[in-house]
């Protein structure tokens, strides 16, 4: 027998989705609702609690490779916890993990480097870390919203990057476009980040002004469907 905690709230995206009204299926527990409309400072409490967990794994050599909204779950307290290691690697020996496998990838949160070339590391999982504060900032948000993920790749390559949300304060965007640099060396590790946010938490006023938050402006056109 396996025993797995229980976390009342479903995962972080359905969470997100959920505390503005929107059905989600991601969400686990149609029942359980938000306890009121997510505030800017849980917002960023969500933001330095998952880098948190991801500086935890960096530290120990896994690489999560699926990192996103909706593989996080939201614990008693509203704790952040990272899930669904079915794509994660060991890579103690050289840091690196070169996928050789065609399959399906998650592109939307995928690293330039391994959508090229198939290479993985801690970096990569930074990128795909800035992608999810995307997620976490528009509260739910479609990243790269009403665009064809068969092109973005090339948008990529091409120097592409995803605009700032018109609710949010330059010095928040500035730390996801740091995720998001080509060289992967140049990204910020997951205890910086993790610092980083967990000392702005008490500006989240000034970071997110929530008054402005048009989520129409992040969706697509399937979401629209839900």
């Amino acid at each position: 027998m396996v025993l797995i905690e229980y976390v009342p709230y479903g995962d972080l995206l359905g969470y997100l989705r959920k505390s503005r009204g929107l059905n989600d299926t991601y969400y686990k527990d149609p029942d359980v609702k938000p306890q009121t409309n997510l505030t800017s400072q849980q917002l960023m409490k969500f933001a330095w609690q998952v880098a948190d967990g991801m500086s935890y794994l960096s530290s120990i050599s896994i690489i999560h490779r699926d990192l996103a909204a909706r593989n996080v779950l939201i614990g008693e307290g509203e704790m952040c916890k990272v899930t669904d290691f079915g794509m994660a690697r060991d890579v103690q020996e050289d840091n690196i993990y070169q996928r050789k496998s065609k399959g399906r990838l998650p592109v939307k949160w995928t690293a330039i480097e391994a959508l090229l070339y198939g290479k993985y590391s801690t970096k990569s999982d930074v990128w795909s870390y800035g992608v999810l504060l995307y997620e976490i900032f528009t509260i739910g948000g479609s990243p790269y919203p009403r665009m064809d993920g068969r092109k973005i790749a090339k948008l990529l390559e091409e120097g592409y990057r995803m605009p700032k949300p018109q609710h949010v304060d330059e010095k928040l965007y500035k730390i996801m476009a740091n995720c998001w640099k080509d060289e992967p060396h140049l990204r910020p590790s997951f205890e910086k980040l993790r610092n980083e946010l967990k000392e702005m938490e008490n500006q989240h006023k000034g970071l997110i002004n929530l008054n402005n938050y048009d989520g129409r402006l992040y969706v697509n056109v399937d979401d629209l469907a839900v």
